[in-house]
């Protein structure tokens, strides 16, 4: 009788932790949802803060604090190296600079990241003129003609642009004294 108690034991003992394991498996967290909660949480707060250093840089560039505002774009950057508007932001700070070769090379870098954003080709096409690049002047602001949209504010000053420099390019075919400094 003994034997049998051990036994009965035994099996109740054994029946009751293969329901408990059972049990702690049915209701063990799920850690990829709680991993995955905490990254949305942890990415919500960086993009927040990103957001805020962006306004923060875009103020300073409305104010022509174009030195503070090429060191927080540069900054939002370091967290969001893909961000094509940071690289347009830095260059139109540039071109009020004069730092003409530096604003080409940022707009470059927006128009490899996001070939359809318009006014990367725009402040390409100041670069190139600040640079006396008039030809590649002229096919970046066609470029942002083509991509503007039809009620796009800008696009009468563009065709504006690109009517002057196909002026200049005439007059200088033709050897007359157009007015364009390049040193």
């Amino acid at each position: 009788m003994i034997s049998k108690d051990v036994r009965v034991r035994s099996l109740l003992l054994t029946l009751f932790l293969v329901i408990m394991i059972a049990a702690s498996v049915q209701f063990w967290p799920d850690r990829t949802v709680t991993t995955r909660d905490g990254l949305t949480a942890v990415a919500t707060q960086d993009e927040t803060h990103v957001k805020q250093h962006f306004d923060w840089a875009v103020t300073r560039l409305r104010n022509r604090d174009y030195l503070q505002a090429i060191n927080g774009f540069r900054a939002v950057l370091e967290q969001t190296p893909q961000l094509p508007e940071a690289y347009i932001n830095i260059g139109f700070a540039q071109i009020e600079l004069e730092q003409y070769d530096a604003a080409a090379e940022s707009f470059e870098t927006a128009i490899d990241l996001r070939p359809g954003q318009a006014n990367a080709y725009w402040g390409l096409a100041v670069s190139l003129e600040g640079l006396c690049k008039i030809p590649g002047a002229m096919g970046a602001m066609r470029t942002y003609i083509h991509l503007a949209e039809p009620n796009d504010p800008f696009l009468p000053k563009a065709n504006a642009a690109l009517w002057e420099w196909e002026q200049l390019k005439t007059a200088s075919i033709n050897d007359s004294p157009a007015v364009i400094k390049c040193d």
